[in-house]
C-alpha cells in the first residue's frame, strides 16, 4: 500500500441517487454535468474535481452536495442553483 498526498484543491460529490424523490430526482445528474463543463470552462481541471455520488443521506427534497477537505455542505440545491453553486466553488479555492 502507497498513500499518496497528491490530489486536488477541492473534490466535490453531488448526490445523483435515483430512488423516487432523492436527489437524482431533482437533477443531482444534470448539476454533476454542468459543474464539471464550468470547472473545465474555468481552466480548474487538476484544482477542482466533480464526482457523482451515492446517497448522501442529506436529500431533503432536492440534491444534496459536500466538498473535501473543508467537509461544507449544501443542501436543496438545483440545477437553476448553479450559480450559486459557482460562487460556492469560488470561496473554497
Amino acid at each position: 500500500m502507497k498513500t499518496d498526498a497528491k490530489g486536488y484543491d477541492l473534490h466535490i460529490f453531488i448526490c445523483t441517487n435515483d430512488k423516487k424523490d432523492a436527489c437524482g430526482d431533482h437533477g443531482g445528474a444534470e448539476l454533476v454535468n454542468k459543474l464539471k463543463a464550468w470547472t473545465k470552462n474555468e481552466g480548474l481541471k487538476g484544482k477542482v474535481r466533480i464526482n457523482k455520488s451515492g446517497c448522501l443521506g442529506r436529500c431533503e427534497s432536492a440534491v444534496a452536495c459536500v466538498a473535501y477537505p473543508k467537509g461544507e455542505w449544501v443542501v436543496k440545491a438545483k440545477p437553476e442553483d448553479l450559480e450559486a453553486l459557482q460562487e460556492w466553488v469560488k470561496s473554497m479555492l
